[in-house]
């Protein structure tokens, strides 16, 4: 066996990068990536948020986040709204359009996963999602 395939962060990095790939494909037309994509879903499933929280929970630097979130607005897929309790902080909606952009994509990225996940089956595919939340959630 070759050292590649003894390296957990390769493998999970070369399986992500088929994911991303596929789906950054089916991204273009509406000028995000998949990071971006995942800012909305978490928008769209936590209203109000303030951009703080979605870079402290997503795991993505504060800069990084302004710059998403600038150019998702920018798009009209999200909108900033001062944060009642803080006037310093903004807290994000979604907007129809944006909600458009989830909608249409979601059956084209779980497509993705299945294509690229073809190998395991049902039960092996839950098993492995549930390693990972597992994994994820003990960072």
């Amino acid at each position: 066996m070759n050292k590649w395939n003894q390296s957990y962060g390769f493998l999970l990095g070369k399986v992500l990068q088929q994911m991303e790939n596929k789906f950054a494909e089916g991204l273009v037309p509406f000028h995000i990536n998949a990071r971006q994509y995942g800012v909305l879903l978490y928008v769209q499933e936590n209203p109000y948020t303030a951009q703080k929280d979605i870079s402290e929970n997503l795991q993505i630097d504060r800069t990084t986040m302004v710059s998403h979130i600038d150019h998702l607005e920018g798009l009209g897929f999200v909108e900033r709204t001062r944060n009642p309790n803080d006037r310093r902080s903004y807290s994000l909606l979604i907007t129809e359009k944006g909600n458009e952009v989830l909608t249409s994509r979601w059956e084209f990225l779980t497509d993705i996963e299945s294509e690229v996940l073809n190998p395991l089956n049902q039960k092996e595919r839950q098993l492995l999602k549930d390693y990972l939340i597992k994994i994820w959630k003990s960072l």
